[in-house]
């Protein structure tokens, strides 16, 4: 009798081993997924089925005290090496975020004895709100904004991202979280039929179909409501001729002792030039891209340029400067004026607050309403919201990034432009520079994989700044949120009433 219970105990250990072994390699092809859906891989039809894996093996494989492995293997898989390539060469900490936010899975995840508890009956719209409701703190980080959402992988499909101008970036990422969670369930409840481990709680299939079918038809509308908002594009918007200047020079100028001003700003006045030949109305230089102030340095060859060429041009330069850190662009126009200066909203790391971050500038042109944020503005949809409600029409986004970052930030400017109705010009000081239209569409770009120097010229439409977005923000980030205050709260009302229906069936007995 020993010899057999212990045979069956071994057996019982070897089946978990192997169990556990499969959600680990389910777990991990779920964060190669991830990681190939975004930049620089871009497969973004993946992010679709993405979390499907690592779904099964959370609440089907793994043990469910341990359930979390899998969404801690998923993510490390996922997260590190994509962070690893954006922040090279930063501080350890964000190198190894990843990992670090993993860990943290292990502890914090108790979705699978809720789930087991509910019989599944929330399981796709806690899934919606914790993935939405995490992004939507997470773009209160000072850094982050963005960065890394779901939905950064659909940027290349403007015939499907058209109705983020209605439910904002977040329902865009709510969207496929729906989809990954209900095929989840759906594939539940076609494999519970063959095999149910013993420490599973199978769902309820009608309630399953109804969660699959619902998927379906959603995604049926967003497409088609995308394809209707793309196909009643403005045709005949007024054209912007613009200017891209990239220097080629990747340190910030304030702090890059082998690089002479002198050199910087006859580079960027000699590239003003060449894009005016090529009929350039409006310049567009990147973040830091010189340590000059054009108002006080070098001005009769700024105003040199403004004249000879007839071009409207944003400077944008930073200076370490008495009165603080100086991150700013300013449009001079074709008379050699000045107008309001634009100082960075929100710093990068390590990066102090720009003195003049309090101004909302929007230019009026013959040319249009021209706007401009810098850099990591354009990482939060807060800056570009803000100037659209104001009347801009164009929005610069000057930058100075590596190449890492740059692989993954304009998929933010695609969604920028999207969510305000409003063109974006994005240059760079060195990498991935870009002309974006109102419906997200790129439509001069030069892709690089070393510090380049060019120029680059196209004809960008105007926005019209109109969307439900820029009249009720991230409204889908709001809902998220709050569902996801409801999911925490939620847990422990179900326990108490199973164990207050307990407590009566018992004392009925």
């Amino acid at each position: 009798m020993t010899a057999i219970t212990s045979f069956q105990e071994a057996n019982k250990i070897n089946t978990l081993a192997v169990r556990i072994g499969i959600a680990i390699a389910l777990s991990t092809l779920s964060g190669v997924l991830l990681l190939l859906a975004y930049p620089p891989y871009g497969v973004w039809p993946l992010m679709w089925v993405g979390l499907v894996p690592s779904l099964y093996a959370q609440y089907r494989l793994m043990p469910p005290k341990y359930s979390s492995v899998a969404a801690a293997v998923r993510d490390g898989v996922w997260l590190w090496p994509m962070l690893a390539r954006i922040f090279a060469g930063g501080p350890w900490f964000l190198v190894h975020l990843g990992l670090i936010i993993a860990v943290i899975s292990l502890f914090l995840n108790s979705d699978r004895k809720f789930h087991d508890l509910t019989g599944h009956r929330w399981f796709v719209a806690q899934g919606i709100a914790a993935n939405i409701g995490f992004e939507m703190i997470r773009s209160f980080i000072p850094f982050l904004g963005t960065m890394g959402f779901v939905a950064n992988t659909q940027a290349s499909q403007p015939w499907l991202i058209q109705p983020v101008s209605v439910f904002s970036i977040y329902g865009l990422g709510a969207m496929l979280v729906l989809v990954n969670y209900a095929l989840a369930q759906g594939l539940f409840a076609a494999l519970d039929r063959r095999w149910l481990p013993a420490d599973a709680v199978p769902v309820d299939v009608r309630r399953t179909r109804r969660w699959v079918t619902g998927a379906g038809i959603g995604l049926a509308a967003w497409i088609g409501l995308s394809l209707i908002i793309l196909g009643t594009a403005d045709q005949d918007a007024p054209t912007v001729r613009a200017g891209l200047l990239q220097p080629g020079f990747p340190e910030p100028a304030h702090v890059d002792p082998e690089t002479p001003q002198e050199l910087r700003v006859r580079t960027l006045l000699e590239q003003g030039r060449e894009a005016a030949q090529q009929g350039a109305e409006v310049l567009f230089t990147p973040e830091m891209g010189m340590a000059v102030d054009p108002q006080e340095e070098y001005t009769p060859e700024f105003k040199a340029l403004a004249t000879e060429t007839g071009t409207y041009a944003f400077w944008t330069y930073g200076l370490d400067a008495e009165a603080g850190f100086r991150n700013e662009s300013v449009l001079m126009t074709p008379t050699g004026e000045f107008l309001e200066i634009y100082g960075k909203i929100h710093p990068g790391p390590g990066e102090p607050k720009a003195i003049y971050s309090d101004r909302y500038p929007v230019y009026e042109t013959p040319l249009g309403r021209l706007a401009t944020v810098i850099c990591m503005d354009g990482n939060f949809t807060d800056v570009t919201r803000r100037l659209a409600q104001l009347g801009a029409e164009l929005i610069a986004i000057p930058s100075r990034e590596t190449m890492g970052i740059s692989e993954h930030t304009w998929t933010h400017h695609v969604f920028r432009a999207i969510e305000t109705r409003t063109a974006v010009v994005h240059t760079d000081v060195a990498w991935y520079s870009h002309v974006i239209d109102p419906y997200g569409r790129i439509l001069v770009t030069e892709n690089v994989s070393d510090s380049t120097r060019q120029v680059l010229v196209g004809d960008v439409p105007l926005g019209s700044g109109r969307t439900l977005v820029n009249t009720l923000g991230d409204w889908m980030g709001w809902v998220s949120l709050a569902g996801l205050v409801f999911f925490w709260v939620l847990p422990e009302v179900e326990k108490r009433r199973k164990k207050k229906a307990q407590e009566m069936g018992d004392a009925a007995s």
